[in-house]
């Protein structure tokens, strides 16, 4: 899993976030309460496949808007910009749970533009 976006030759920070499996009727379901972002599969490996996709382009299309660093934001993301830019990733006690129970769950590298 790659999740390289391009950057125009701003520098990017990664970010681990967790992303759940939730079974819903035939299909299984990757869900990342941090981003609220999620994505469906008819089995495990066809959920985490297309929850890369959407994550790629939720990230690429709000770099390319301008609107990551404040959409982050409004998620519960913090920004510290010294020593050096990162964004953190909001506390998992501060994040929606959902409403189906979690099968499993995988850890996620997503990489963030900063500029």
């Amino acid at each position: 899993m790659s999740n390289y976006i391009e950057t125009d030759g701003v520098s990017t920070v990664e970010a681990f976030v967790e992303v759940q499996l939730i079974k819903d009727g035939d299909y299984i379901v990757s869900y990342c309460p941090a981003l609220e972002l999620s994505s469906f599969g008819k089995d495990e490996e066809d959920a985490k496949e297309g929850f890369e996709e959407a994550l790629n382009i939720f990230i690429d299309e709000l770099h390319k808007r301008g609107t990551l660093e404040k959409v982050l934001l409004n998620l519960g993301w913090g920004l510290r910009k010294l020593p050096v830019a990162s964004f953190v990733p909001p506390e998992q006690k501060y994040l929606k749970p959902h409403p189906l129970s979690v099968k499993k769950s995988f850890n996620e590298k997503v990489s963030i533009p900063v500029y």
